[in-house]
């Protein structure tokens, strides 16, 4: 049987003074490093019921009292996990318990994974995505809140180095992404914090299993690489979070060095522009078409094409994109290959 809380404190003003200054340091986190001011918006939370999610949720709950901003709770049950049900109900009753407008949908993710051809992480990331997207047009909301902290950071940050990311992509996830309109208030913000909190206000969350499965990459990396690291250089967390910060700047630097550069980059523009700001140009090429992330060893390649002047010269991108040398300039398009 699931009780809904009772005893847990009902607002900002309620909290211990430590726990209150903690959701306002998101609350500054959001407004000064996002730019995103809370007040009067409404906001959906992704609420799987872990400790982040829990966390999250209790943090802009306290928050939306003193700023009028509005919470959505979302839940999506995979059904990929014998708990998964249990998990659902205790998310609703947690949520009914302090007032808290909740959404839920159940979505066969395994069956979904085998119709589509591709792996569950892939297909559950989809269903969320979709359902998140459903969720934010029927409460008109500004935005989706996830629940990613600063330990998820710097697993992000080991995976985009083992993948050969480039530079500012290296720094991390975005805390604010505007086109998909998910923000993410925790990135700088420990697990161990978020535990803490819940544990001293008397909140209890579910523990998913599957995060102990070593066949999931990011499961690795947090049980095997990560403890390196943080062996090597035990401030490991807070050297990530500078990281974040300075990648945070550059990124937007770049963008507005970059935008709306067209399927048609000139040699007037590229002969007058450094290989760096030539590099991030073509990227942003290929950004405004949609499918996949283009390769850094290929934009290389591409440039040193340009530099000599390589007419015809054609590079394929993922996402069925290319780049065509010509006279004119750099031409991107994209191509069907089954044609």
């Amino acid at each position: 049987m699931v009780s809904a809380p009772r005893d847990i404190p009902r607002t900002l003003q309620d909290l211990p003074p430590k726990w209150a200054h903690c959701c306002l340091h998101v609350e500054h986190f959001l407004a000064g490093e996002l730019e995103f001011d809370l007040s009067g918006k409404t906001v959906v939370v992704a609420f799987s019921g872990g400790v982040d999610s829990t966390a999250l949720l209790l943090i802009l709950h306290y928050l939306a009292q003193k700023n009028g901003s509005r919470v959505v709770a979302a839940h999506l049950n995979h059904q990929l996990r014998d708990e998964a049900d249990a998990d659902a109900q205790w998310t609703a009753v947690f949520c009914e318990g302090l007032g808290i407008a909740y959404e839920q949908r159940t979505v066969p993710v395994a069956e979904l994974a085998a119709r589509g051809g591709v792996g569950l992480e892939q297909a559950g990331r989809d269903a969320r995505y979709a359902f998140f997207a459903d969720i934010l047009a029927q409460h008109d909301a500004h935005c989706c809140a996830l629940g990613h902290h600063l330990d998820d950071l710097c697993e992000d940050v080991l995976m985009r180095l083992a993948r050969g990311t480039a530079w500012p992509g290296l720094a991390g996830m975005s805390g604010y992404d505007r086109e998909r309109r998910i923000i993410r208030p925790l990135l700088l913000t420990s697990k161990s914090v978020l535990q803490r909190f819940l544990t001293d206000i008397g909140v209890t969350w579910r523990e998913d299993a599957t995060n102990a499965d070593p066949a999931m990459t990011r499961n690795r990396v947090r049980h095997s690489l990560l403890p390196l690291f943080l062996m090597e250089n035990p401030n490991f967390p807070e050297t990530v979070a500078r990281l974040w910060k300075v990648g945070r700047l550059d990124r937007d630097y770049w963008d507005k060095q970059t935008t709306s550069s067209g399927p048609l980059l000139p040699h007037s523009l590229l002969k007058t522009s450094h290989k760096a700001l030539r590099l991030r140009l073509y990227k942003a090429s290929l950004d405004e078409m949609d499918g996949g992330q283009a390769l850094a060893d290929t934009l290389f390649k591409l440039d040193s094409a340009w530099e000599e002047r390589r007419f015809g010269a054609v590079f394929q991108f993922p996402g069925d994109k290319r780049a065509t040398i010509t006279r004119d300039g750099v031409v991107f398009s994209v191509f069907s290959s089954r044609h």
